[in-house]
C-alpha cells in the first residue's frame, strides 16, 4: 500500500509539475502576444500620425490650388468684363437711368407749360416782327 502511496503522490506531483510547466508555457506565449500586440498599436499609431501629417499637407495644397483657381479665374472673368465691354455697358445704363431721371424733372407738366407758352410768345413775337418787316417793305416800294 505504500507503493500504491507514492506512486500516486508521484503521479500528483508530476501533474503538478506538468501544470506548472503548462502554466509557465502559457505565460511565455500571453508575454509574447502582449508584445505582438504592442508592436501592433505602436505601428498603428505612427501610421495614423504620418496620415494625419498627409491629410493636414493634402487639405493644405488643395485649398492652395481652389484659392490660385479662384483668383484667376476672378481675372479672367474681369478680363473678358473688359473685353466685352460690360462695365462700359452698365455705366452706360446707370447714365440712361440718370438721363431719365433727370427728364422727368425737367419734363413734368409745369416745365412744358411754361417752355410752350414761351416758345409760343416767341413764335407770336417773330411773326409780329416780320409782318413789321413786310409793312416796312411795302411802304418803300
Amino acid at each position: 500500500m505504500s507503493e500504491m502511496l507514492t506512486d500516486l503522490l508521484q503521479n500528483i506531483y508530476g501533474r503538478i509539475a506538468q501544470l506548472g510547466k503548462a502554466i509557465q508555457d502559457l505565460k511565455t506565449s500571453m508575454d509574447g502576444l502582449n508584445q505582438n500586440i504592442e508592436e501592433k498599436i505602436t505601428n498603428l499609431n505612427d501610421k495614423m500620425a504620418n496620415f494625419s501629417q498627409e491629410i493636414s499637407n493634402t487639405q493644405t495644397k488643395h485649398i492652395d490650388v481652389l484659392r490660385e483657381i479662384g483668383n484667376s479665374s476672378s481675372e479672367e472673368i474681369k478680363h473678358i468684363q473688359d473685353g466685352l465691354g460690360l462695365n462700359a455697358l452698365k455705366k452706360m445704363v446707370s447714365d440712361m437711368g440718370d438721363f431719365s431721371k433727370l427728364a422727368k424733372e425737367v419734363l413734368n407738366q409745369d416745365t412744358v407749360n411754361l417752355l410752350l407758352s414761351e416758345a409760343i410768345s416767341c413764335v407770336k413775337t417773330l411773326k409780329n416782327q416780320q409782318q413789321t418787316q413786310n409793312t416796312e417793305e411795302e411802304e418803300e416800294k
